[in-house]
C-alpha cells in the first residue's frame, strides 16, 4: 500500500460523510460487471463495498451477499441504504486481516480496492475464497502509459462529464467532495495496462482483461471447476 490503512480509513470516512450530504453515487460500469457473473448463485462477496451500491445489485443475483469495507462511515451508509435487502451482511474490517471461510463464494468482486492492497497477498486470498468454478471480478483505476493512453484519457473527460450530468443532474460533484477525492488520490499508485496483463499472467492465468475509457480496467478470472 502507498499509504497506511489508518489513512485510507480516515479518507473514506470523510468521503462517506460528504457523499451522504451530496447524494452522489455513480455506477456506470456496474451493468458491465454484472454481465460477467452468473445470473443466480448461492453466495457472493464484495471486497471494498463502500456505500453498497454494487452489493445491492449482487443481492439480486445471490442468496446471500457479504460486503466488506474498512470505513465505518461507508458501512453505516451501506447498511442504511440496504435496509430492505435481507440477504446482505456487512462486515467492518480489513479483508487481509479477516478470517473468511475458504472456497465459500461463487463470486468475489473488488471495485477500486485492489490498488490499496498487496498483489502478492490479496490475489491468492481472493482466489482461495472462491469455490471451484467460481468467478473473480476485479475493476480498478488504471494509469496512463504512453501518448496513446494520454490521448484516450483526454477524450474521456467530456464523456465523463456527460455521463455524470445524466446520472446525477450535475456536471461536477460538490467542491468539498472533489477536493476529498483529489487529496485521497495524491498518494495513490495505479497499474498500467501492461502491468495488469503481467498481474494476470503471474496470478490469474487465463483471465481476460479490458481497458475502459473512464480510467478503469476490468479483469475476469474463473477458478477451475476441478480445483
Amino acid at each position: 500500500m502507498s499509504v497506511s490503512t489508518h489513512q485510507v480509513r480516515e479518507d473514506f470516512d470523510r468521503i462517506a460523510l460528504l457523499t451522504e450530504r451530496s447524494g452522489c453515487e455513480r455506477d456506470f460500469y456496474h451493468d458491465y460487471l454484472l454481465h460477467h457473473l452468473m445470473p443466480r448463485c448461492e453466495s457472493a462477496l464484495e471486497i471494498g463495498c463502500g456505500t453498497g451500491a454494487f452489493t445491492r445489485q449482487l443481492a439480486g443475483r445471490a442468496q446471500h451477499v457479504t460486503g466488506i469495507d474498512l470505513s465505518p462511515q461507508m458501512l453505516r451508509l451501506a447498511q442504511a441504504r440496504s435496509a430492505h435487502h435481507t440477504n446482505i451482511e456487512y462486515i467492518l474490517g480489513d479483508v487481509m486481516q479477516l478470517e473468511l471461510p475458504a472456497e465459500s463464494y461463487d463470486c468475489v468482486v473488488s471495485i477500486a480496492t485492489l490498488h490499496h492492497l498487496s498483489l502478492d497477498l490479496a490475489l491468492p486470498k481472493m482466489k482461495g475464497l472462491l469455490k471451484p468454478g467460481g468467478v473473480l471480478v476485479i475493476q480498478d483505476l488504471v494509469a496512463a502509459d504512453g501518448l496513446v493512453d494520454r490521448c484516450i484519457s483526454a477524450l474521456a473527460f467530456p464523456f465523463n462529464l456527460a455521463i455524470r450530468l445524466l446520472k446525477t443532474g450535475r456536471l461536477l460533484p460538490p467542491k468539498e467532495l472533489r477536493e476529498a477525492w483529489i487529496e485521497h488520490g495524491k498518494h495513490e499508485t495505479y497499474l498500467t495496462m501492461n502491468e495488469v496483463r503481467e498481474m494476470c499472467r503471474r496470478y490469474l492465468p487465463g483471465a481476460t482483461s479490458k481497458h475502459h475509457l473512464l480510467w478503469r480496467y476490468t479483469v475476469v478470472w474463473q477458478k477451475s471447476a476441478s480445483a
